[in-house]
C-alpha cells in the first residue's frame, strides 16, 4: 500500500493530532499562511511547518478558518485576522518550524492557565439530561410532561407488567 510509506502514516494518527501546541484564542477568526513549495534554505521552515503542523492546527481549532497560499508570495508569512478587524502579521523568513510554532503559540495561542480552566469547565459541565443525586434533577418524573413516579402515584395495571391482556398465549 503506497500510503503506508514515509511520514504519512504518522501524520494520520489521532495521537499525532493531539500533540499540537498551538490552540488559538477565541478572537482569532482566520489564519492565513503563505509559503513556497520549493523554497530556498532560509524559507524552508514555513513549508515544513505546514507539512507537519497544519493538520494539528485544524484539529485543535475547528472554528478558525485556515488558508494556505502556496507559491503566491515572495517571502513566507503568516497572518491572523481577529474578531475586531485587526490583523496580526508574522514574517517567517529564516525561521525554522519549531520557532514558528513557538511564536504562534506565544502570540496567538491560549495560555496554559486558560487551557486548564477550560478543561476543568468541560469536566464539570453538567448535562441537563442527566438524573441522580449529583445532578439538577433526582428523577425523570420531575420533568414536566413525563409520567409521575410510581412512588407518588399508582401506575395503571397495564403498565405494571403484572397483568396480561392475552391469557391464551401461554
Amino acid at each position: 500500500m503506497p500510503f503506508m510509506h514515509g511520514s504519512m502514516p504518522l501524520r494520520r494518527t489521532f495521537f499525532y493530532l493531539q500533540q499540537g501546541k498551538v490552540k488559538f484564542r477565541d478572537n482569532v477568526n482566520v489564519f492565513a499562511m503563505g509559503f513556497h513549495k520549493r523554497p530556498t534554505e532560509e524559507q524552508s521552515g514555513a513549508r515544513d511547518f505546514v507539512y507537519w503542523h497544519w493538520a494539528q492546527l485544524q484539529y485543535h481549532n475547528p472554528k478558525v478558518q485556515l488558508v494556505k497560499h502556496a507559491d503566491k508570495v515572495i517571502t513566507p508569512f503568516a497572518r491572523a485576522y481577529l474578531n475586531d478587524g485587526r490583523e496580526v502579521l508574522f514574517d517567517l523568513d529564516g525561521m525554522k518550524r519549531e520557532e514558528i510554532e513557538d511564536t504562534l503559540a506565544k502570540t496567538l495561542g491560549k495560555t496554559e492557565l486558560v487551557e486548564r480552566r477550560e478543561h476543568l469547565e468541560s469536566i464539570a459541565k453538567l448535562n441537563p439530561a442527566d438524573f441522580g443525586s449529583k445532578n439538577e434533577r433526582q428523577c425523570m418524573c420531575e420533568v414536566q410532561g413525563q409520567h409521575p413516579c410510581t412512588g407518588l402515584l399508582r401506575a395503571p395495571k397495564c403498565m405494571t407488567g403484572k397483568q396480561r391482556w392475552n391469557h391464551n398465549l401461554i
